[in-house]
């Protein structure tokens, strides 16, 4: 079964600005659940995508966003959902 994690693990979790990881998550969350109605699909981002995503839009080196990402221990392979979606 696929590792999960809340939305919220990703507060206070700074690369360029106060909360920059997790505000890019919620908008993920916001597009892919746009994306998804109507359907019976439910896409997800993983922690490994968010930081390859982060950098590719901040045009930095994304070894400096796994830096970050790595001091807080998060699985990369964990998908990121809504904080009630995770129990």
């Amino acid at each position: 079964m696929t590792e999960k994690i809340g939305v919220s693990k990703l507060r206070n979790i700074d690369v360029l600005f106060d909360n920059d990881l997790y505000d890019l998550a919620v908008l993920k969350l916001k597009i892919n659940d746009a994306k998804n109605k109507g359907t019976n699909t439910i896409s997800r981002d993983t922690v490994n995508g968010l930081y390859k995503e982060y950098a590719f839009l901040a045009r930095i080196n994304a070894d400096q966003v796994l830096a970050v990402i790595n001091r807080y221990r998060l699985p990369l392979g964990a998908t990121i959902e809504h904080d009630q979606d995770v129990s």
